[in-house]
């Protein structure tokens, strides 16, 4: 028994960090939603449409945690990397 018959023991309680893969929050997790024909702007990229077009692509890569693929802020992984046959 503790002093003041309090218990002072604590719980400790094991957190998991989710995958990125199953993380919504990681540029890495695909929905399944996601497919190859899904069309992400609706407007076909034209030599006069550039503007246009690339601000709404980057609106829809944004919405999707996807731009950092583009822009280089995500780097290719290593071959050995569990991300590199993703």
């Amino acid at each position: 028994m503790t002093q003041g018959g309090h218990n002072n023991s604590r719980m400790v309680v094991g957190s998991s960090t989710p995958s990125p893969l199953e993380d919504s929050s990681s540029p890495f997790f695909l929905h399944n939603g996601y497919h190859p024909s899904l069309i992400l702007v609706s407007h076909h990229l034209t030599g006069t449409n550039y503007n246009t077009w690339s601000r709404a692509m980057f609106m829809a890569l944004t919405a999707k945690n996807k731009v950092g693929f583009v822009n280089g802020c995500i780097s290719r992984p290593d071959d050995e990397d569990l991300f590199y046959g993703a």
